[in-house]
């Protein structure tokens, strides 16, 4: 078990697991999840499922007063897994904030998840709030709304079957994980985390959809209806974009929505045309907050899926190129050589770029090319922005 020292007569340590049933009433009274939509039986079953390592606490006067938990994941990015932890709940009594609790919890976090060999952590809340220890917005998804005049492109529905998953059913189950699991970008979820989401829900109200074609072929999607019922918020989505496409169309018709609203990985994958197709509008908007807690870990994984997508244009490089990349707060030096490809090696780069950690993020995993986001002219920002940003998106149900 961990214990730290804090200023004063506090001490941060991990909990006990007969401290749950506090822990979560102290979180429930900070956060008031009810009031945010959350299920509370999902919220208590994500608690009573992590390892007690993964939560620290700060205890002052006998008592708990701040605390939060780190949920180790792995994500799957085309071909490649890139190792992570969310941070959540964070959270100090309000008797005892503005003496640095949250900041002297926060910089441990980051200590034990870049020990534990993470390449990044992700969290939700305020930017300008976790901005100080390096998280800044990243990722891309590609939010699409559908309306009941673009719709029609969907395509012919009649043959579509649409089933409403209620568990236990097994069989249904393992379609939908199959679909899940099939997609460009998802998290490595434990049989727990499938339980959790399709089980229990996150939200009150969600429901798990399952749509079947009369050849066999099978889409799903995890979504959450308005109050008046007249718009959809799809959270999840997989499976044959084929069969997802004319089931949202009756879905939409059944229901009679006025809207659905289907978010996707901002890269292009099987299901964009599909959805371009029978969309009105789409906007791009960072999928999470990002820390890069190895930038050598993001870049050795990362970049040759960059590599893959960029395709003949690094193969036409006639010349050698390579550039340091550094971040400032930690002193971390990475060097990305561009050579008929793209590589990392140990060798000084001809150029160097020291960033900070929340540019670094902008840099390596934000919504626009380096040469925009950073302002980088010269050979600098015309080989990095072949590359950069490399690709990251979380569904709303894997967000904590």
């Amino acid at each position: 078990m961990f214990m730290g020292e804090v200023k004063g007569m506090a001490k941060m340590r991990n909990p006990r697991r007969d401290e749950l049933d506090y822990l979560f009433n102290f979180s429930n009274r900070i956060f008031k999840y009810e009031r945010g939509g959350w299920n509370l039986t999902f919220v208590r079953g994500q608690l009573e499922a992590f390892s007690m390592d993964d939560i620290l606490v700060i205890e002052e006067d006998g008592r708990i007063v701040s605390g939060l938990y780190m949920k180790p994941y792995k994500v799957y990015i085309c071909g490649a897994v890139l190792e992570g932890a969310e941070v959540g709940g964070v959270a100090t009594d309000e008797r005892y904030r503005g003496r640095g609790f949250a900041s002297t919890i926060l910089r441990e976090a980051v200590r034990q998840m870049t020990a534990r060999g993470c390449d990044i952590s992700t969290l939700g809340g305020y930017r300008d709030r976790y901005a100080r220890w390096g998280w800044e917005h990243g990722g891309t998804t590609r939010t699409y709304t559908i309306t009941e005049r673009s719709v029609r492109y969907a395509g012919d529905h009649s043959g579509i079957e649409m089933t409403m998953y209620e568990p236990p059913d097994p069989t249904l189950k393992r379609k939908i994980i199959k679909a899940y699991e099939g997609q460009a970008i998802h998290m490595v979820r434990p049989k727990v985390d499938h339980d959790l989401t399709y089980d229990v829900k996150k939200f009150v109200g969600m429901e798990v959809w399952a749509f079947e074609s009369e050849e066999g072929g099978f889409a799903y999607m995890v979504a959450l209806r308005s109050q008046d019922d007249g718009s959809l918020s799809v959270l999840e989505h997989g499976g044959d974009p084929e069969v997802l496409a004319p089931g949202l169309r009756k879905a939409f018709e059944e229901w009679d929505l006025k809207e659905i609203r289907v978010p996707s990985p901002g890269i292009y994958t099987e299901f964009t045309p599909f959805l371009e197709q029978m969309s009105m509008s789409w906007v791009l908007h960072p999928s999470r907050q990002l820390n890069i807690l190895s930038l050598r870990g993001c870049l050795e994984k990362l970049l040759p899926v960059a590599e893959r997508m960029a395709g003949a244009v690094l193969e036409d490089i006639s010349k050698p190129y390579s550039v340091t990349l550094g971040v400032a707060e930690t002193g971390e030096r990475v060097t990305v050589l561009f050579d008929r490809g793209c590589e990392v090696t140990d060798e000084d780069g001809e150029e160097n770029l020291v960033l900070g950690r929340c540019q670094m993020v902008r840099l390596l995993f934000g919504q626009e090319r380096p040469s925009s986001a950073l302002g980088l002219s010269g050979r600098k920002a015309s080989y990095l922005d072949l590359v950069f940003p490399l690709p990251f998106h979380e569904w709303r149900t894997d967000t904590r």
